[in-house]
C-alpha cells in the first residue's frame, strides 16, 4: 500500500499521547522479545488501546527511553514516550507467542489556524487543576510557550486531566487541535467545580468541621463556623 509503515504492534488497555511518557511492565514472552529489538535497533513500535478485545485504529507510536529494570526472569520494567500517530489499515493477528504486526498510515493533524485565546483559556484551566490537584508536583504550562502553533497543548493537558482511557482514545483520534482543546476545554470547567467542593470536604475534615477563613496577611480571622459567611 502507498504511504504505509510496517510496524510491530503492542495493544494495550492504555492511552498513549505524543510527547508523552508512560511505564510499562513487560512479562509476556513475545513482549520481551518485542522490546529487546528494539532497544538494540533504536527503533519504535506502536500502542493500540484495547478496549473489551477491541483493538482501536487510531495508535501511537513509541519509543523505550529508559530500561528502568531487568529481572532475572527476563520480564522489564520501560519507560516509553510517544512519537506520532497512526491509523491502523491491516492488523496481522499472530500467534499468541508471536508478535503482532500492522500496517499503518500516519496521521497528521489538519491545517487549520489556531484558536489562542481557547488554547489560552484551556492552559490555565488546566494550571488551575493542577494547583488544586497536584500540589505542585507537577509544573504549570507556560502558555508563551505552549501557545504557538508548533506546539501540541492538548495532548500534553490530557495526559494529566483525569480523562478514562475512552475519552483520552477519543481524544487521539481527532485530527484538529483546536477541536481537542475544545473537548479539553469542556471537560475541564466541569472537573474543577467538583475538585474544588472536594477540596472543601478535605478543609472541613482536617479542621475539624470549621472551614479557615482567616486573612493570612494580618493573621487576624473568623474561625467561628463553617456556616459563617
Amino acid at each position: 500500500m502507498a504511504n504505509s509503515t510496517r510496524i510491530p504492534v503492542f495493544p494495550l488497555g492504555v492511552v498513549l499521547f505524543p510527547e508523552s511518557r508512560i511505564p510499562l511492565h513487560i512479562f509476556e514472552d513475545r513482549y520481551k522479545k518485542l522490546i529487546d529489538e528494539v532497544v538494540k535497533d533504536h527503533s519504535t513500535f506502536g500502542i493500540n488501546y484495547v478496549e473489551e478485545d477491541r483493538l482501536h485504529a487510531v495508535g501511537c507510536s513509541a519509543r523505550v527511553v529508559e530500561v528502568t529494570e531487568r529481572y532475572p526472569d527476563g520480564e522489564l520494567d520501560i519507560v516509553t514516550e510517544g512519537e506520532r500517530r497512526y491509523e491502523v489499515l491491516e492488523f496481522e493477528q499472530n500467534g499468541p507467542d508471536q508478535i503482532s504486526f500492522a500496517t499503518v498510515r500516519w496521521l497528521d493533524d489538519e491545517p487549520e489556524e489556531r484558536d489562542t485565546k481557547l488554547a489560552g483559556d484551556t492552559i490555565n484551566l488546566f494550571n488551575e487543576l493542577t494547583e488544586l490537584a497536584y500540589k505542585g508536583s507537577i509544573d504549570p504550562l507556560d502558555e508563551s510557550i505552549w501557545n504557538a502553533e508548533d506546539r501540541f497543548p492538548s495532548f500534553k493537558i490530557a495526559q494529566k486531566s483525569g480523562l478514562e482511557a475512552p475519552q483520552r482514545q477519543a481524544l487521539l483520534s481527532v485530527t484538529s487541535e483546536n477541536e481537542r482543546l475544545a473537548m479539553l476545554n469542556k471537560f475541564l470547567s466541569q472537573l474543577l467545580p467538583k475538585v474544588k467542593e472536594f477540596e472543601t470536604v478535605q478543609n472541613l475534615i482536617r479542621n475539624d468541621g470549621y472551614i479557615v477563613t482567616w486573612n493570612k496577611k494580618s493573621g487576624s480571622g473568623d474561625t467561628d463556623g463553617a456556616n459563617k459567611s
